[in-house]
């Protein structure tokens, strides 16, 4: 069998000086290499502490924050709650803008009927106004005639008692009469709202 070939290896021959100063090279990489583990040892210490004290601040802080989110959802309801009254008032003001509407539509409507009414009872208390009128010419120019056939005839039981019942002289044939005379206007109802 055959043997593998030996590998040798030549070292350069370093003097002493070279020699320590390959050690403290060693040594200083040792002690950065320390120096960066203990750097990050402290690191991950304080990244702990601010852990811990971000936890004990939450702590600290949450009933705080749980209090701003129920009065947020607070004041969300009322705001809910105010809106929801607005448009109920609103709504409520619409309604009874509508209702007086109708009913000054309704009072005017009826505003008008009682004018028309008024018009009747006008011509009414004209016509009856005429009718008195024309009877009481009627009667005036009866009892003229009565008395005046009493006088001709020489009634001796003619004792003047139609005069006496008829005492005014304006009932009295001979006198002057002013005449009356009236004149009938016809009238609708809508008729005050034209003047």
């Amino acid at each position: 069998m055959s043997q593998p070939p030996l590998l040798l290896i030549q070292l350069p021959v370093q003097s002493g000086f070279e020699r320590w100063a390959d050690v403290a090279a060693d040594v200083a990489t040792i002690v950065i290499a320390l120096a960066l583990i203990a750097a990050g040892a402290v690191a991950i210490y304080g990244a702990l502490k601010v852990r811990g004290m971000i936890k004990r601040i939450r702590g600290d802080f949450d009933p705080a924050i749980r209090n701003l989110t129920a009065a947020s959802e607070q004041a969300k309801a009322i705001t809910v709650t105010l809106r929801r009254n607005v448009d109920e008032l609103s709504g409520t003001v619409t309604q009874t803008n509508d209702k007086v509407r109708r009913a000054t539509e309704a009072a005017e409507a009826r505003l008008g009927e009682l004018n028309a009414v008024l018009g009747v009872v006008q011509r009414e208390a004209e016509d009856l106004f005429v009718r008195t009128a024309s009877a009481v010419r009627g009667v005036q120019a009866g009892s003229g005639a009565l008395r005046a056939i009493a006088r001709r005839r020489g009634d001796e039981a003619y004792d003047g008692w139609l005069d006496d019942l008829l005492d005014d002289d304006a009932m009295d044939a001979e006198d002057d009469v002013p005449q009356i005379h009236v004149t009938r206007t016809r009238r609708t109802g809508r008729d005050i709202f034209d003047e």
